[in-house]
């Protein structure tokens, strides 16, 4: 009898373990739970299939919460005076299934592009970036009239993009995930005079006051105290005194002159770098003695971002502006004076994302991957995260998305790499020696 029961004992037990093993899994419905990117559940597919509705999703219905439906929240919530986050809460998620919400543009491609005219919470979470980074002071009203139209203009400027006053997808990527970095680490890219506003001004007090000239708190205004500084500096070292910050003050509050014995030595010889041994560059060239001409810009401030190697439009305004501020021919060609001036500035300073002397520069700038870069490269790429920890199983969906580009930074950090969230060819060369799994 004590056997047999102690059989049932065991019997019961059994079951009950199998019957929790094989129990269903909690499902959750829209509004359940928070939903972010890397989320997957029959919630994100109710998510997606109402965002299809509304026409702001376009992509595949997979339940997958992955970037092209990160973006859709986010317009559907800037459409909806929604506080833009591309997460969706329960404020979200209950407006989404109301039915009374404001349809897509359906003209508008994704992201958004904000511009003069508009209203809503994608403009107020405009101002208040524009407001954090110093080149807006006005009121969050949410309209995006004349003030904010100067404020995006002044931003634009100074990193680098085209100067349109429009917050499209570059201009809003550079404005959110700001860092010194954007600022060829530390060098501001445009010039600067009294009354300018922005961080571009920041650095350059903090510069003023790391070297004593200024004791103001920094504020990203080029006020009274900081034109004074400034003239002092130049004052103090022969320069030409206008207040105002220009490209010759910036290299001498930020040295980067060649100096050093070595290389004045190998001026009388001669060198591969000689001016009159290297070619002529134009839009269009490609290799490494662009990117070496990339680096040298960089170095002097002119240049925004990694030196991958193609004359491009960026490269070729760069060296017009060097041209114009030294006198030169501006035509936007590297040709013998133009060497000759790029000469003077040290490539060490730029902190370059491409040197190489075998002419690989060509080649590794086709694999450079950066947000926006699609397929099985970036496959690989997230796969190689994913193995570092750096993002989460299954996020390897070969679109090159914001969880990807914070992964990236994360990893060159991480490794001492320049922070700019591209994979170029540094990158690539520490991720394949770290995972082994890109190239």
């Amino acid at each position: 009898m004590k056997k047999i029961l102690s059989l049932v004992i065991v019997l019961v037990m059994a079951l009950s373990c199998c019957a929790a093993a094989f129990a269903d899994p909690i499902v959750y419905n829209l509004g359940d739970r928070t939903l972010s990117r890397g989320m997957t559940g029959p919630d994100v597919l109710e998510l997606q299939q109402l965002l299809q509705g509304y026409a702001y999703y376009t992509g595949t219905l997979d339940g997958s919460y992955g970037a092209g439906t990160y973006r859709a929240v986010r317009e559907f919530q800037s459409r909806n005076n929604i506080v833009v986050t591309g997460i969706v809460d329960a404020n979200t998620a209950t407006r989404m299934m109301s039915g009374n919400v404001e349809y897509a543009l359906v003209d508008t491609a994704l992201p958004y592009v904000l511009s003069s005219g508009m209203t809503g919470e994608g403009v107020k979470e405009l101002q208040r970036q524009l407001r954090q980074t110093y080149y807006y002071t006005g009121k969050i009203t949410g309209t995006y009239d004349s003030s904010v139209t100067a404020a995006v203009k002044a931003f634009q400027a100074s990193v680098g993009l085209k100067v349109d006053g429009k917050a499209g997808e570059k201009t809003k990527d550079l404005l959110y995930n700001r860092s010194a970095d954007i600022f060829n680490g530390g060098l501001p890219v445009r010039s600067l005079s009294s009354g300018d506003r922005g961080y571009d001004v920041f650095v350059l007090q903090n510069k003023l006051i790391a070297l004593n000239y200024l004791s103001i708190n920094p504020n990203g205004l080029m006020n009274t105290d900081t034109v004074a500084a400034l003239k002092n500096f130049q004052r103090d070292n022969a320069l030409n005194i206008t207040g105002s910050l220009n490209s010759v003050t910036k290299r001498a509050l930020w040295p980067t002159a060649i100096n050093t014995a070595e290389e004045i030595a190998n001026e009388a010889t001669g060198t591969e770098d000689d001016p009159y041994q290297e070619p002529k560059l134009s839009v269009g060239s490609h290799g490494s003695m662009v990117a070496n001409a990339q680096m040298r810009l960089k170095a002097a401030g002119y240049l925004l971002g990694s030196c991958d190697g193609i004359f491009g439009a960026v490269t070729q305004r760069a060296v017009k502006n060097l041209q114009k501020d030294y006198g030169l021919k501006v035509d936007g060609i590297i040709g013998v004076d133009t060497w000759a001036i790029l000469k003077l500035f040290n490539v060490s300073n730029a902190e370059p994302d491409v040197v190489d002397t075998l002419e690989k520069a060509a080649t590794v700038t086709t694999s450079k991957l950066q947000r926006g870069s699609r397929g099985s490269n970036v496959i690989k790429l997230q796969q190689a995260l994913i193995s570092l920890g750096l993002l989460s199983f299954g996020e390897d969906d070969g679109v090159f998305g914001l969880r990807t580009y914070n992964a990236v930074r994360n990893f060159q950090k991480s490794y001492g790499l320049t922070v700019d969230g591209i994979v170029g060819y540094k990158t690539l060369v520490k991720l394949n020696e770290v995972t082994g799994v890109i190239y």
